[in-house]
């Protein structure tokens, strides 16, 4: 008996010593954690990956042979010890093991297989601004981004051209797995990476929402250790980069007289000379302030940060101020198999905007009309027939132009918005190799605002000798409207990953499924006359008229139907040996904006990579570090162009006579048909690339090349009259994007205190609708001047926004312009070619760097500067060469005051190379052991533009995000450029 039960027990017993676990964590050379490394136990083949803290646990002895490789690092063998720490020496580069966010997981940078480019927290940082989108331009191959300086606004962002027409051309944004339309409730500082997926085989396992590109955030997070505080601050001041010089009094009054054909319509001994651009603009201002602190310990991690930007622009009563609040924790129980991690993020904006037509309309008021006439009002363009001189008592009106100092001076606007976005997200580790991931996210975002209009004051600014009493009694004599808006919009992932290493192989597979829910909106807007004058402007019911039924009371409401998207996503990603890589995705999605029988679509890619540099021909290679060749084709939906384009829309105040007697009757009218076949647009991509490293690393570089079809592109058609009397949206285009990119880095270090860097990126685009197959498909034009001219038409092989105006032909004998009898196109505002180098060092406590960016292969069309009606000022380099008998081949016309024909006389070259940032910052010594860090620096932002472009700004997003078909590419009604000079401090604690 004592044997068999002894025997029982050696049967227990020798598993559980075989069963040992070993416990342990891996870092780099300079102790940071590296996570997936593949730990293996030689003797057994047993395996697992070190976490994202570099923490493994393995089954085995102490005394076995465990083996820790992982790409780019040299492998090491050690021998096994319970709560051991290994490091792992640079193989080839560092970066090359660096975490890249991909969609649903991450992967190292070396076993990426598509086209991602990842841009740092201290890169970001680099470029102050309130958002960082602008901070990053010319700092990705193949991401043009347009800035915009007015404050509180978005820039314009594609990646990899454009490719529809009608809508949904930004990029979808992920901020720690939260969905969102743009990063404006982000500060920069809170941005720890910002990762670009620019090809299809990386943006498929997004579907329908990634045919424009995905940029997805990262943010800064607590580290488990001693408390840490990190305090940024800057100031600075702004100015318009460059100004556009106008005619003075007198230019005006001689140019206008030879329009008029007169010497003396004008006199030339004017009263007034006003500089209209120096009267509504002033030095802008911007101060920022952030303070963080984070710390942690093994069972949870904290992060708290705060940040206030405030910035007064440079047009007169512009004010922008933002405030977040974030904070991030992590929370790891049940011996941290489980990891739950929730965040909240707190955005409060108060905008102050003022109506940027007033650069146009200073650019077109005449300099003889003063700001306010000396009897104290305002100044309007009255000539006296008699004397020809600017006159309040004036009976002759010689432009329609507003004052827009007065213009500046009546409007009152405001607005509050407050966003709320924030995540759970809970990571289960059900075995070593397998993960459960649910990730909730949500953003709801609140906004108010009010519109204040004086009536009475603006018609009495327009109309000088005039007095109230002359004002109509029964017209308002002011307006308030207000507007409350709330929006709602959430995503759920949950997904599980498995990730095995045995051996030489390594396999990662993701399942899971996604659900969404966006438009979930309600406006309110409410309008009444006369409320008294007040500073607070938020209440309707101080109006005389107070009841809604009462004259002057409007109520508009609307509530947006909700967009729903259900998905389900799988990836594989396979690597073999080092040298061989594969990944493959599926996405299966259903959106409720189509009809029922086209809400579902399949989304797949495969890519694949060969690390040459791994294999042995070239592993003794001394030139050659590091050479990856990889390849990719996938297919992504854009399913946001649709939302309004397939719902039936019924109009009112459509009249209609019934019965033998003709009895008027009110009725509603369909205005056009609905396609039930309506679609999204599909985006298929081929790729190739090349990643390399030579010279001992100094040198890394990657060669991107594609061909990117946009097909069933959604675009209007015009049928017969009595089939819709509309136009009836249709998928029937074909647009391709075909590029190269190429971006190179130099790291050099001359000794132990002198180091530097130099990189630079190249991307070429060509935009083309290649094809329309609805014969119906015709004169589908914009780019209005609103002057009853337009300068744009979708042309099938042409880019898309091509310009499509008269060409100038030459001057006829009277001086005036004669053009072709067709119209022809005139290039697009899509640039051809985006580039972008920058340079730093450091020497001892100094640092360095330098950022610049240039397009080219672009034109602008000069908007103001057509906008002409008769009267208006002109240009000085306008003067200074003109057509006259004696002077007939002078490039410009004989002066006119005629409404100008749309023609090439205003397309300008809008190709432009501009420094972007220089900074200079000197770290003090270490001066107490409490203090880490403290950086002072000096910032010029946006200090040089070289460009042959004429007007303000060569940088033209427009309106309407950045409608082809809008005024992108048209300076009219635009915030000029700025140039800052910004002083900082850095504080680590």
């Amino acid at each position: 008996m004592y044997r068999i039960l002894y025997l029982l027990l050696l049967i227990v017993t020798i598993p559980s010593i075989q069963a040992q676990e070993i416990s342990g964590k891996v870092t780099d050379s300079n102790g940071m954690p590296l996570p997936d490394v593949i730990v293996l136990v030689v003797k057994t083949n047993e395996n697992t990956v070190t976490d994202f803290d570099g923490k493994f646990k393995i089954k085995a002895n102490e005394g076995d042979e465990l083996q820790f490789s992982m790409l780019s690092f040299v492998k090491k063998t050690v021998p096994a010890t319970n709560g051991m720490t290994v490091k792992l020496e640079d193989d080839n580069s560092k970066s090359l093991s660096e975490v890249v966010v991909i969609g649903y997981g991450t992967k190292k940078a070396g076993s990426i297989t598509g086209s991602v480019s990842q841009i740092k927290s201290a890169d970001i940082l680099k470029t102050p601004s309130q958002s960082a989108i602008q901070s990053i331009q010319g700092r990705a191959a193949g991401v043009n981004i347009v800035t915009n300086d007015e404050p509180g606004a978005n820039p314009s962002i594609r990646i990899r051209g454009l490719g529809t027409i009608l809508g949904a051309r930004d990029p979808l944004y992920v901020i720690d797995g939260i969905e969102s339309n743009s990063l404006n409730g982000l500060s920069p500082n809170e941005i720890e990476t910002m990762d670009i997926l620019k090809d299809a085989s990386s943006l498929a396992i997004y579907g329908q929402k990634g045919s424009n590109g995905v940029v997805i955030i990262t943010t800064k997070k607590g580290k488990k250790g001693t408390m840490k505080v990190n305090v940024d601050s800057y100031y600075g001041q702004r100015f318009i980069q460059r100004e556009v010089k106008m005619a003075d009094s007198y230019r005006f009054a001689y140019y206008n007289n030879t329009a008029q054909g007169s010497s003396s319509y004008f006199n030339f001994e004017q009263p007034y000379n006003t500089n209209w651009l120096d009267e509504i603009t002033d030095n802008g201002e911007v101060m920022s302030n952030h303070i963080n602190i984070s710390g942690g310990n093994e069972n949870a991690t904290y992060y708290l940060g705060a940040t206030n930007l405030k910035e007064k622009g440079i047009l007169n009563g512009t004010q922008f101020e933002r405030t977040n609040v974030t904070s991030r924790n992590e929370f790891y129980i049940l011996d941290q198999r489980v990891k739950i991690a929730p965040s909240i993020n707190l955005s409060i904006v108060n905008n102050t905007p003022k109506p940027l037509s007033a650069f146009t309309n200073a650019y077109k008021q005449s300099p003889i009309v003063p700001v306010r006439f000396d009897n104290g009002r305002w100044g309007v363009p009255l000539r006296n027939p008699e004397t020809g001189l600017i006159d309040i008592n004036g009976s002759d009106r010689f432009n329609n132009v507003a004052n827009p100092a007065a213009q500046l001076f009546y409007t009152n606007e405001e607005n509050k918005n407050v966003t709320l976005f924030g995540s759970i997200n809970t990571e289960i580790k059900i075995l070593e190799e397998l993960k459960f991931t649910s990730n909730f996210g949500a953003t709801y975002d609140w906004s108010k605002g009010y519109t204040f209009t004086p009536s009475r004051e603006i018609w009495l600014s327009q109309n000088a000798t005039s007095t109230i009493e002359d004002y109509s009694p029964n017209a308002p004599i002011n307006i308030l409207q207000q507007r409350r808006a709330n929006s709602y919009l959430w995503n759920w992932d949950n997904f599980v990953t498995f990730k095995k290493s045995f051996s030489e192989h390594e396999v990662t597979a993701v399942l899971g499924m996604s659900r969404s829910t966006r438009g979930n909106s309600d406006f309110l807007t409410g309008t009444r006359w006369n409320v008294p004058e007040q500073s607070n402007y938020w209440s309707l019911n101080l109006s005389s008229y107070n009841t809604e039924t009462a004259p002057g009371a409007v109520v508009s409401h609307s509530v947006q139907t909700p967009i729903v998207s259900i998905s389900y996503f799988a990836r594989l990603d396979y690597e073999y040996s080092g040298k061989y890589l594969f990944a493959a995705s599926l996405r299966r999605e259903g959106i409720s904006a189509f009809q029922e029988s086209k809400r579902w679509g399949m989304f797949p890619s495969v890519s694949a990579g060969w690390i040459a540099s791994n294999e042995k021909f070239l592993q003794s290679s001394k030139v050659l570090n590091f050479l990856k060749i990889r390849a990719g084709y996938g297919e992504v939906g854009n399913g946001n162009t649709i939302n309004s384009l397939n719902i039936p829309v019924f109009s009112s105040n459509f009249n209609y006579a019934f019965g033998e007697d003709q009895i008027i009757n009110p009725g509603s009218n369909q205005p056009y048909q609905v396609d039930p076949n309506l679609t999204w647009e599909t985006m298929k991509e081929l790729g190739f690339g090349i990643d390399f490293k030579t010279l001992d690393n100094r040198l890394s570089g990657t060669i991107d090349l594609y061909n990117r079809k946009s097909a069933d592109v959604i675009l209007p058609i015009t049928l017969p009259t009595v089939l819709s009397p509309e136009r009836v949206t249709v998928n029937t285009g074909d647009v391709t994007n075909k590029g190269v990119e190429l971006s190179l880095k130099w790291d050099g270090k001359i000794n132990g205190n002198l180091s530097y860097w130099v990189s630079g990126n190249f991307s070429y685009n060509k935009n083309e609708l290649t094809s329309v197959s609805n014969s119906y498909f015709s004169d589908f034009i914009g780019g209005s001047i609103n002057n009853g001219q337009w300068t744009k038409q979708v042309l099938v092989g042409e880019p898309l926004g091509s310009f499509y105006v008269y060409q100038v032909t030459g001057i006829d004998a009277d001086g005036a312009f004669t053009y072709s009898t067709e119209r022809v196109v005139a290039g697009s505002y899509l640039p051809t070619h985006t580039y972008g180098l920058s340079l730093g060092g450091k020497y001892r406590n100094f640092d360095f760097s330098v950022d610049t960016y240039g397009v080219g292969g672009n034109k602008i069309y000069n908007g103001k500067k057509a906008q002409r009606f008769g009267g208006e000022n002109i240009e000085s380099a306008v003067l200074d060469n003109f057509w006259t008998p004696t002077n007939p081949n002078a490039p410009n016309p004989l002066p006119f005051n005629i409404v100008p024909v749309s023609s090439t006389y205003y397309i300008e070259d809008g190709s432009f190379f501009r420094i972007n940032n220089i900074t200079i910052g000197y770290t003090l010594p270490k001066f107490y052991e409490k203090i880490d860090k403290v950086r002072f620096y000096f910032t010029a932002l946006n200090p040089f533009l070289f460009t042959k472009y004429t007007g303000f700004s060569p940088e033209i997003s427009g309106n309407n995000n950045a409608d082809p078909l809008g005024s992108a590419g048209i300076e009219l009604d635009a915030y000029p450029t700025n140039k800052s000079f910004l002083m900082g401090v850095n504080i680590s604690l």
